[in-house]
């Protein structure tokens, strides 16, 4: 079971997904504005623009409500701290 101390997504797997699945989506809309730019035949911004809006608001709210209540208050346990659960 997870002990941290989120109320929002308390299943740490569903945390993980939304995570991978709003940094897998900033980094391919990225690649496509970065291939948008330097490919001057091609022009996706109509469609770039309003991803990367919708992402990146997505990305900070997710950051914001769920992954900064789950940092420990007094920081992060060191990398030899072992759990009593």
């Amino acid at each position: 079971m997870d002990t941290t101390p989120n109320v929002v997504i308390e299943n740490p797997n569903v945390r993980k997904v939304v995570n991978v699945v709003l940094g897998t989506a900033g980094i391919i809309i990225s690649a496509a504005t970065i291939v948008d730019l330097a490919i001057e035949p091609i022009d996706y911004a109509f469609i770039t623009g309003p991803a990367a809006t919708i992402v990146l608001g997505l990305a900070g709210l997710f950051g914001l409500s769920v992954t900064v209540p789950n940092v420990p208050k007094n920081g992060v346990p060191p990398l030899n701290y072992k759990s009593e659960v």
